[in-house]
């Protein structure tokens, strides 16, 4: 239970600032630029008129509420400790008030240039236990470094701005210091809690939870997708075949999803009849085989596609300010969007795919897409919101209320929804600039702002195209082969605004781990890591490496479904009380620097402490563990926490997996 605290605040003049006390304990620094003018009561708080504008402060127990009225109203937090939240990131940190991030527009994206990614909330916790969540639009600017400018680009295509600068790890200290916010009539709230810990629990109290979760059959056996493996390059008999090989290769199935490509034209609801074409008895074929299957679904419509054509004449499409369907850019060139805040036009969207379901027997759908970046600035919605984050909340907030065997990949304030979250597309690499070692702190992260339901993307990885560092090289691929590739691909489709981008590069060099495709060892590291995460999801197939792969890659997936119960007791709690179901280690341990530090480990509620290897070639590792005491799930050998395990085992084929004492039944 967490101690009652008495907190309060201290108001600095010329300029305008505020320290945040628990009793003598300093939680949280806010500073400003302003000339204090003058300051009158009000209920429960202060009423401030400043030189850049008037602020209402008000306090209701450990809460307080700002609301500034002004323009470009900037506050400065120092970042003082540990910071948590946000979501997921490009290039992946733990410490937010490590990374160097220039002030941007906050907005959920598709591997944004600044570093955003699809699943974004605009929450902070720090170590102290203050919880900040900003209600309004703002721009976010987080140790700053002098001079840095925030890219104008919203859809980095290649690699312009490298993986590893989006945003920048500050190894050198030369930031700021501070989370600064900058908005019109800012508003936000603080929470002042024990430790951070407690902050996560009234960040649930004020975001929300699922009440239900997910069909619990999700946290089973693997979901099988044909992207990472065929990438685009699908038909009826290239989907079986996928089946009968996992199939014949006895690995343990749930669901297939048919990724792109299997519509004729991007956003129709009909199966291609030159490449299914029986796509009733494909989908029989698969339920016989013990498969449930879904179709990858956009909420972009080519606009030579029927649906494209009869969504526009409709007025279902988000619009120019001239009342034209807007066409949006997108990763496959050019389409409309489906107005998600248009009630008529996504019931007419759902109509379609229920008609799907019913003519070929497809059990659900992978809801791709759906971020603000593919929302143009000028776009006119049905009904419009305080920012383009509105369209992710909205299309997310339709998918949880119409169907439940399905994923999303986005969300803003989504938190109630009772779905699966899907993190980013992964690179077949090692670093937490989108590779393994992200996967981890982005999880985590995501459960700290109030996301219990998610997963990582694909084992191995997307096998993307790497591209090269040498500088020759990347020059001639983004200036010549690039080009070249989008000539062809254009003449090849007759669309004159395709693209291309990583699936694109043909297999002869895509299919090499010096151009992104997985190897062994980075299989096997991986499909550990996710052995003991919620849902598993499997693409690139793991024979393809060799017996030893195979046989490690299965031992796993089978160790999955034997954790599957308590994966399902979890997740049911998770409905009830918004507790996560993967959590920091920390958890265990909230005022130790060492586990506010740890972000290559994690909880499984407080049942399990997992510790994966994550880097090449190692086969042992430090291991942290939490109070209490520990049982090695391979040996039974006990250990006592906090203490750390210097240079733990762990071959190739060993995932340190601890159990604690006491709390390690797992229900049958």
């Amino acid at each position: 239970m967490e101690t009652l605290i008495t907190v309060s605040y201290l108001l600095e003049k010329d300029p305008v600032g505020f320290t945040f006390l628990d009793q003598e304990r300093t939680v949280l620094s806010l500073s400003t630029t302003y000339r204090f003018v003058n300051m009158q009561p009000l209920q429960n708080g202060v009423k401030i008129e400043t030189s850049g504008g008037t602020l209402s402060l008000t306090q209701v127990n450990r809460q307080f509420q700002f609301r500034w009225k002004g323009v470009e109203v900037e506050n400065k937090i120092r970042l003082d400790g540990a910071w948590f939240g946000l979501g997921e990131l490009v290039n992946q940190a733990w410490d937010l008030s490590k990374i160097s991030l220039p002030l941007s527009e906050l907005f959920t994206s598709d591997s944004g240039a600044t570093g955003y990614s699809n699943l974004m909330t605009p929450a902070f916790i720090n170590q102290m236990g203050a919880l900040l969540i900003v209600r309004s639009p703002f721009k976010l600017g987080i140790n700053q470094m002098p001079q840095m400018e925030a890219t104008s680009t919203e859809v980095v295509f290649g690699e312009e701005i490298p993986f590893n600068q989006r945003p920048v790890i500050d190894h050198h200290g030369r930031g700021d210091g501070f989370l600064t916010l900058v908005g019109d009539d800012l508003s936000f709230i603080l929470n002042i809690k024990a430790d951070a810990v407690h902050a996560h629990r009234a960040l649930v109290g004020e975001v929300g939870h699922p009440q239900k979760t997910p069909p619990l059959e999700l946290f089973g056996a693997p979901v099988w997708t044909t992207w990472a493996q065929y990438k685009d390059e699908i038909d009826q008999a290239t989907v079986l075949d996928f089946a009968h090989q996992i199939v014949d290769n006895d690995y343990p199935h749930h669901v297939l999803e048919i990724d792109d490509r299997w519509q004729t034209q991007y956003g129709d609801f009909e199966f291609d009849p030159q490449r299914f074409p029986d796509a009733k008895a494909m989908v029989d074929e698969l339920h016989a085989l013990g498969f449930k299957v879904t179709t990858w679904v956009i909420p972009f419509l080519h606009q030579d596609s029927k649906a494209g054509k009869e969504a526009a004449e409709k007025n279902y499409v988000v619009r120019q300010p001239d009342g034209a369907p807007y066409p949006v850019r997108w990763w496959q060139g050019q389409a409309y969007l489906i107005d998600a805040t248009n009630p008529h036009a996504m019931a007419w969207f759902g109509m379609q795919l229920h008609h799907l379901q019913e003519q070929t027997g497809v059990d659900g759908f992978k809801f791709d897409g759906g971020e603000a970046t593919y929302v143009p600035r000028d776009a006119v919605l049905h009904r419009p919101g305080d920012s383009r984050n509105h369209y992710s909340q909205a299309y997310v907030d339709w998918v949880g209320r119409n169907f439940s065997l399905c994923e999303v990949r986005t969300g803003w304030f989504n938190q109630k929804s009772p779905l699966l979250f899907r993190m980013w597309d992964l690179w077949s690499t090692w670093g937490r600039d989108n590779g393994l070692r992200s996967i981890i702190p982005a999880t985590l992260q995501l459960s700290l702002t109030g996301y219990p339901f998610t997963f990582p993307d694909m084992i191995g990885g997307n096998g993307y195209f790497t591209f090269p560092r040498n500088k020759l090289l990347l020059g001639l691929i983004n200036k010549v082969i690039i080009p070249a590739m989008e000539r062809r691909k254009r003449a090849d489709t007759g669309d004159e605004n395709v693209g291309v981008h990583a699936s694109d590069v043909p297999e002869l060099i895509q299919e090499k781990p010096m151009f992104g495709w997985p190897t062994p060892e980075l299989m096997i590291r991986w499909t550990q890591v996710n052995a003991l995460m919620p849902v598993m999801q499997f693409s690139i197939t793991p024979w393809q490496f060799g017996e030893e792969c195979a046989a490690i890659c299965k031992r796993y997936t089978d160790l999955h479904l034997e954790f599957a119960p308590l994966f399902e007791q979890l997740a049911q709690k998770a409905a009830k009380t918004g507790e996560p179901i993967l959590q920091p280690v920390f958890f265990l341990n909230p005022h130790d620097p060492a586990a506010l530090a740890c972000d290559d480990q994690f909880l499984v509620g407080d049942r399990l402490m997992v510790a994966p290897v994550l880097e090449k070639g190692k086969r042992k590792r430090d291991v942290y563990l939490p109070p209490g005491t520990w049982r090695d799930h391979w040996t039974g050998e006990r250990y006592t926490g906090s203490h750390v395990l210097k240079n733990y085992p762990a071959p190739l084929d060993l995932l340190p997996i601890f159990h604690r004492v006491g709390k390690d039944e797992i229900p049958q």
